[in-house]
């Protein structure tokens, strides 16, 4: 038997962080696919915009090329812009109370032929570019908008080594971010400039970055790091938070941000199907509840988006498409399970001050949280036995709870409602890939 403990009066100072966030927005395939209402349900706090409508109509969506098409046109001039589409895609995103997390750069490029991984001719006229995208969207110009969209990312995946998203050298690169995040930063000091969403958390390419940035006489701007990662090992995922962290502060960055912007279920790469099948099912759940709760309880992460969120990315372990309405010409979405673990623990998230959980046992990973809306609990047992979970909750201070469930055999099940009490100890079976949620009554 494991054991789960937790006393809700013992906060531990930290807040309960926005770890649940997703890569796209709610309206995919060229508007076609329709997430709002699952959106809205699951309390996605942030939404990231990297290989977005990829590979439909990519040539229209948030990348620099896309909006920028003539890189000899006057940087200045609103006409030398084509924000529409870009625009409404994120207009559906802001409606559902979503944060974008904007990436400054491009796409993927899986083609032989390459278009757009090339350094920019001219730095500072690119930085001036992402100057102006952020006035459109924060500032108005060029009959924009007031979003207050926060977080503004300097590419993607630099580091790859295989030209699919950067065809410079490291140094190119290295002194593309010096010149813009120097540039923006002077212009929007309010704003968190950083990046770059590299492939993980360190390598030699990523050190060479940080050695780059942190030798310049100038302060070379820093507010977050961002980074992927894809894996089954929760294990890993923690030694590569701790990388982030090592990185960080040897270089003089400790105060930035540790972001993990790209994640998800990978096994083995050499046989992706096998994981893409994982994702959808109790197996993609369990991952996704097991690493919620890591980041919360174990980590320094202070932000998260899973990738992916887009219906017709092989990635998406979200939702899969329920119906095409021929009336509407847009699809409705149903949730799978992985779906339920983000929506629960949006419920923590939304307590807002998290409390430690103390797991016993292998495999079992938990978070908690409480505030004025009661006391929840979240774990998950992932790549491990089935077990019977001694879970003792104190400190309960509000009325009853539900207990639901996410395994092979449940979706989220409500399995009983349990009569608040200052102290409450239940078992609870979990099979090897589950998830089990504790608290408030969830609709």
């Amino acid at each position: 038997m494991k054991r789960i403990t937790v006393n809700f009066a013992r906060e531990n100072g930290k807040p309960v962080y926005p770890l649940h966030g997703v890569n796209s927005g709610p309206m995919t395939k060229v508007f076609t696919y329709d997430a709002r209402p699952q959106f809205l349900e699951a309390g996605f706090p942030f939404a990231r915009l990297h290989d977005v409508e990829y590979p439909y109509g990519s040539g229209e969506f948030v990348d620099i090329p896309c909006i920028f098409k003539n890189f000899d046109a006057d940087e200045n001039d609103p006409a030398s812009y084509n924000f529409g589409l870009t625009d409404e895609y994120i207009r559906r995103i802001v409606e559902v109370g979503c944060a974008p997390l904007f990436r400054l750069g491009i796409s993927i490029e899986h083609a032989p032929v390459k278009r757009y991984v090339y350094p920019p001719r001219d730095y500072a006229k690119w930085a001036r570019i992402c100057e102006h995208i952020i006035r459109h969207y924060n500032e108005g110009w060029a009959n924009g908008f007031h979003w207050g969209i926060a977080y503004w990312e300097i590419w993607n995946e630099s580091d790859g080594g295989n030209s699919k998203m950067w065809g410079g050298t490291p140094e190119e690169f290295y002194e593309l971010y010096v010149v813009s995040a120097r540039h923006l930063k002077a212009c929007f000091p309010q704003l968190k400039i950083g990046g770059c969403g590299f492939t993980t958390a360190k390598n030699a390419f990523i050190e060479g970055f940080f050695a780059y940035i942190s030798s310049r006489k100038e302060p070379v701007p820093l507010d977050f790091y961002s980074w992927h990662r894809y894996f089954d090992s929760i294990d890993t995922l923690l030694r590569s938070a701790a990388d982030a962290d090592r990185l960080l502060n040897t270089y003089g960055y400790g105060d930035a941000e540790s972001i993990l912007d790209e994640w998800n279920y990978m096994r083995d790469w050499n046989d992706q199907a096998d994981s893409y099948r994982a994702m959808k099912n109790h197996i993609g759940a369990a991952h996704c509840g097991a690493v919620l709760c890591a980041l919360q309880q174990q980590s320094n992460v202070r932000l998260a988006t899973y990738f992916e969120a887009d219906v017709v990315k092989e990635f998406c372990g979200l939702f899969d498409v329920r119906e095409m309405s021929i009336s509407r010409k847009c699809a409705t979405l149903r949730p799978l399970k992985a779906f339920y673990a983000f929506k629960a623990f949006n419920r923590l998230y939304r307590l807002g001050r998290a409390v430690d959980a103390v797991c016993s046992g292998s495999g079992l990973y938990a978070c908690a949280a409480t505030g004025e809306g009661g006391c929840a609990l979240l774990a998950a047992n992932y790549c491990s036995e089935d077990t019977e979970a001694a879970i003792e909750l104190c400190g309960w201070h509000t009325g009853n709870a539900e207990v639901r469930l996410i395994d092979e055999d449940h979706t989220f099940d409500r399995l009983l409602t349990l009569k608040g009490g200052e102290c409450m100890t239940l078992s609870v079976p979990l099979k090897n890939h589950s998830v089990v949620y504790i608290g408030p009554e969830i609709t």
